[in-house]
């Protein structure tokens, strides 16, 4: 890999990693399909607000309930004000960047985000219930 120069990083817990991973994608599709135009989704702030209160929510959860978050940077979604979030997540949907990575995805794989939306839910539910710290309940 390092002589490819694609960038990488060794993950040491690859359940956190995925579990960070579905706190930030699935409210981003789910911004997506709340939309009456998800091409334009940036335009409607309420939608933006509500993803922005998602991702701070997942990852709130995720720190409490496993005490820490991979990789680290996703804390800035913890850390960031809501509004400031919410302008961020307006500027980034609204981008080419937007675009290629998140809308093109969510709209070619609206069943696997659905699935996706259910099952980590579902396991957030699960993990506050029985109130594991550590335990792997997926």
């Amino acid at each position: 890999m390092r002589h490819a120069h694609i960038p990488y990083q060794k993950v040491t817990d690859m359940h956190l990693w995925q579990l960070c991973h579905l706190a930030m994608v699935v409210p981003i599709a789910d911004a997506y399909y709340e939309s009456d135009d998800p091409e334009k989704v940036e335009k409607e702030w309420k939608i933006m607000r509500k993803t922005a209160e998602r991702l701070k929510r997942n990852f709130n959860f995720l720190r409490k309930q496993k005490g820490k978050l991979s990789p680290w940077k996703m804390n800035i979604f913890r850390f960031l004000p809501l509004s400031f979030l919410t302008i961020m997540l307006a500027v980034t949907f609204g981008s080419s960047f937007g675009d290629k990575f998140m809308y093109q995805h969510a709209m070619k794989a609206p069943d696997e985000m659905r699935e996706l939306h259910k099952q980590f839910y579902a396991y957030m539910k699960r993990m506050k219930k029985c109130g594991c710290k550590t335990k792997k309940v997926l």
